[in-house]
């Protein structure tokens, strides 16, 4: 995301100062901020290490009292949500600390200006607003070009409901159309598009994630996250060709996974396709990551472990 960050970067050190109106306020609230979109994960996630599960072989064979490697997996995914919320927002703080270029009734304008790291190219940052939603666009076009060339690299819109940041939004990269202007997306290259949706009008709340890879030749990749009352968090993500038995096929898997802010959590896997397809997995753990209850459904024999009554209380995000 660091040439994103750049443009904006651009556009800050072409804008003066930071002299805003209340109703330009109104505007830059529209954009969603870290805290709104970042996944909040207990602070004792930092030191955990299972190695995870897409590393382990045979994956659903945990024992009580080991690191769980569900609880590994969770810490990892969410981290990797976030460093991608990160990039993806530090263009818009960059422009939420700079006063717009243009004021018109509805409309705020920065720039254009020339990208510095984009030779050959103009930006600008335009927000537009009907009532209680705004759209808004970080659009480019060629240098020397007219109002007609311009092209959205980034596009989001944001449905205010109530209070200050707090509605339904999207926020979308066209990557795809970029290569097509010869515009360099740097890492974003093997991506079509990356997709955001989030509510934050309501708990839970919820932020999804999409990755469409370049060509559609593989299926999107999508990563959901939700936030209930007293900091209860919850990850939804798919794990494709996981060896977690033996058998003849990998297994393509549906991990949901919760946690508490004291670390300790819940992960239910359920199997989508493989040598177990249909079977569903529970596994709980306590705030030093390690395995206190386990459900296998397919094991006729032996189809608990430990207590469940260790396992936290998520019913706040069962709505």
């Amino acid at each position: 995301m660091r040439h994103l960050a750049m443009a904006c970067l651009c556009l800050a050190a072409a804008a003066c100062g930071g002299d805003f109106s209340n109703d330009d306020l109104e505007f830059l609230n529209a954009l969603p901020k870290r805290e709104d979109l970042a996944a909040k994960l207990p602070a004792s996630s930092q030191g955990r290490s299972g190695g995870g599960l897409t590393t382990h072989k045979d994956g659903l064979v945990a024992n009580l009292g080991e690191v769980s490697q569900l609880a590994s997996d969770t810490d990892d995914t969410g981290r990797d949500f976030n460093t991608a919320v990160d990039g993806l927002l530090t263009l818009l703080e960059n422009i939420r600390a700079t006063s717009p270029t243009t004021r018109e009734p509805d409309r705020r304008v920065w720039g254009p200006f020339k990208d510095r790291d984009h030779p050959g190219f103009d930006v600008r940052f335009v927000m537009e607003r009907a009532e209680l939603r705004f759209d808004y666009r970080l659009e480019y076009r060629r240098t020397g070009a007219g109002d007609t060339a311009w092209w959205a690299f980034l596009t989001g819109a944001f449905q205010a409901d109530a209070g200050i940041r707090k509605g339904v939004g999207t926020l979308s990269l066209d990557v795809k159309r970029a290569a097509q202007e010869d515009f360099a997306a740097g890492g974003l290259v093997t991506l079509d598009r990356l997709d955001i949706d989030y509510q934050t009008k309501a708990l839970p709340t919820r932020v999804e994630m999409k990755f469409t890879p370049r060509g559609g030749l593989t299926e999107a990749v999508r990563y959901t996250y939700r936030e209930a009352e007293g900091g209860l968090g919850e990850m939804k993500f798919r794990l494709p060709s996981t060896d977690l038995v033996v058998g003849g096929k990998l297994e393509d898997v549906e991990l949901t996974t919760r946690w508490a802010p004291d670390g300790r959590g819940m992960g239910v896997l359920l199997v989508l396709a493989g040598d177990i397809q249909g079977a569903k997995y529970t596994e709980c753990w306590n705030a030093l990551g390690r395995v206190t209850f386990i459900a296998r459904s397919w094991d006729f024999f032996n189809p608990t472990d430990g207590e469940r009554t260790t396992c936290p209380d998520f019913t706040a995000l069962d709505e």
